[in-house]
C-alpha cells in the first residue's frame, strides 16, 4: 500500500492509546527522529558465504614455488573446475582447499572454520562435513574394501546403526557398478575398481562439499558416465563440488565455474560461460591442451565448454 493509500486515523484517537498499542505489538512511538525502514524491494539481501575462501595462499616444496599468492571464493552450491597444464599446482590447490595441506602463507576458511587453527572437536566436525576423491585411490591396503568404505562412517555417523551403514554402502556401490567383492582388499581390484570404492568412501557420508581429484581417471567409459550421474544428483541436492580434471565431460556438463591455473597462479577465474568465451590466446590453448589428453574433437573449444550442447567426441 502506497502513503497516499493509508486511511485516515479517526479523529478521536488518543495518541497515549496509540503508543501503548504499538508497544504491544513490539513497535515503538511515532518519532520524526526514528529511521524509517527501507521497503522491502530496496533492502540488499546479503550475500551467501563461500564454501571455500582462500586468502593469499603460497606453498612451497623442495624450494619451489607451487602456489604464489592464490585469493580466491569458491562458490557454495556449485561445481568449480581446476584446469591448468601438469605441473600447475592443481592437486595442491585442491588439497589445500580441502585443509589437507597447510600453506605456508595466508589461511584458508571451509565452512566458516580455518581448519589450522581449530580445536580436535571442531576439526573432526569440519572433516564430517567434507569429502575427498583422491587422485591415487588412497585405499587404505590393509583394510578390505568394505572396511574401507565403513570407516568414514565409524568416525563421523555415530548416529548410523550397523544395517543403516550396510544399507548405504551397497545402494551407491550398486549405483556406480563397483565390485560387490568388498570383502576383497584394494590390491586384489582394477585401478578403475579402486578409483570407484574412492568416490563412495568419499559420499557415503553425505558431505556438504565434495572435493575431486581427477576423479574419472582408470575409470571406462561407462562406469565414468555412472560417476558424473551421480555428481549430478549431489549437484542438484546443493552439495558443494570442486574438481581438478581433465575429463571434457565433467566440463562441460558439471562446470559452474572453472579456475585456470599456470605456474601456481590463478590466470583466470570465472563462469564457465565467461571462461568458454574467451578470447584471451592463452586460455584458450592451455584449456586445449588440458581436455585434448582425454579427448578429440572437431570443433574448437568453446564448443566443447558449451553446457548447452555438452559436445564432446572421443
Amino acid at each position: 500500500m502506497e502513503p497516499d493509500d493509508r486511511p485516515d486515523e479517526p479523529e478521536s484517537a488518543d495518541p497515549g492509546q496509540a503508543e501503548d498499542l504499538l508497544a504491544a505489538l513490539g513497535g515503538a512511538p511515532a518519532d520524526d527522529t526514528a529511521p524509517v525502514s527501507a521497503p522491502i524491494e530496496d533492502r540488499v539481501v546479503e550475500p551467501e558465504p563461500p564454501a571455500c575462501r582462500l586468502v593469499g595462499i603460497a606453498v612451497a616444496a623442495d624450494g619451489h614455488d607451487i602456489l604464489q599468492e592464490v585469493s580466491i571464493d569458491l562458490p557454495a552450491h556449485a561445481c568449480t573446475v581446476i584446469m591448468g597444464p601438469s605441473g600447475s599446482g592443481k592437486s595442491t590447490l585442491l588439497k589445500t582447499a580441502a585443509g589437507l595441506i597447510v600453506p605456508d602463507t595466508g589461511y584458508v576458511e571451509i565452512l566458516g572454520t580455518d581448519p589450522s587453527h581449530a580445536g580436535d572437536r571442531e576439526l573432526e566436525r569440519l572433516r564430517a562435513r567434507n569429502g575427498f576423491v583422491f587422485q591415487d585411490d588412497a585405499l587404505w591396503q590393509n583394510l578390505s574394501l568394505l572396511q574401507n568404505l565403513t570407516l568414514p562412517l565409524q568416525y563421523h555417523r555415530h548416529d548410523l546403526a550397523s544395517d543403516s551403514v550396510t544399507e548405504r554402502i551397497n545402494r551407491l556401490v550398486g549405483e556406480l557398478g563397483a565390485t560387490r567383492r568388498l570383502e576383497m582388499r584394494p590390491a586384489n581390484v582394477s585401478a578403475g575398481e579402486r578409483k570407484i570404492i574412492s568416490f563412495v568412501r568419499a559420499i557415503v557420508g553425505d558431505p556438504e562439499i565434495l572435493f575431486l581429484d581427477e576423479p574419472t581417471t582408470s575409470v571406462d567409459g561407462e562406469h565414468a558416465d555412472l560417476m558424473i550421474r551421480k555428481l549430478k544428483e549431489l549437484k542438484e541436492h546443493n552439495i558443494t563440488l570442486v574438481a581438478v580434471t581433465h575429463d571434457a565431460r565433467i566440463a562441460s556438463q558439471l562446470a559452474d565455474y572453472v579456475i585456470v591455473l599456470k605456474e601456481g597462479r590463478v590466470l583466470r577465474f570465472g563462469s564457465l560461460h565467461e571462461i568458454s568465451r574467451s578470447n584471451e590466446p592463452e586460455i584458450e590453448r592451455i584449456l586445449t591442451d588440458v581436455l585434448s589428453e582425454t579427448a578429440t574433437y572437431d570443433g574448437d573449444i568453446l564448443e566443447l565448454l558449451d553446457p548447452d550442447t555438452n559436445t564432446y567426441l572421443t
